[in-house]
Parts: structure tokens; C-alpha cells; sequence
């Protein structure tokens, strides 16, 4: 369930972005986990919820992505 990021995710670690970066992959790796936890535990309300709050944690890390990379370009066109 992974999804195409314009720009690409960055794996430098003293790029700009990385920090965001490894929040993004953090919180697919937590959605994806709750979804295996889906299948296997007993209460699939408790695991629904665990689903829907880490598809909220990726919503805002990818908003904050957006506004980074907003943030970036505002002090390269002030440059």
C-alpha cells in the first residue's frame, strides 16, 4: 500500500526532507502493521481503531511533506 511521492522519498540523511521522509515511511510501516494485526486479532473494532489512527498519523505526515517542501522552494525563491 505504498504510495509515489513527487519527489521521491530521500534516503540522505542530511537532506532537508529526510526527517519528514522517515516520518512518512514510519507511519506506512504502522498502518501496514495494524492492517496484519487486523487479521489475526480477536476484536476488530479495537484493531479497526488502531487502523484509523495511524491513517490519520500518515495524513499529517504527509501534509507536513507538503509543507516543507513549500517551506523549501519560498527560500529558494527568496534567494
Amino acid at each position: 500500500m505504498t504510495k509515489n511521492y513527487d519527489p521521491a522519498l530521500t534516503t540522505n540523511p542530511h537532506g532537508p526532507l529526510y526527517r519528514v521522509d522517515k516520518a512518512i515511511k514510519t507511519a506506512q510501516q504502522r498502518v501496514d502493521d495494524a492492517i496484519e494485526a487486523k487479521r489475526y486479532h480477536t476484536n476488530h473494532n479495537l484493531a479497526q481503531q488502531v487502523i484509523k489512527e495511524a491513517r490519520e498519523g500518515l495524513r499529517k505526515a504527509e501534509q507536513l511533506r507538503v509543507l516543507k517542501i513549500k517551506e523549501l522552494a519560498q527560500k529558494t525563491a527568496e534567494k
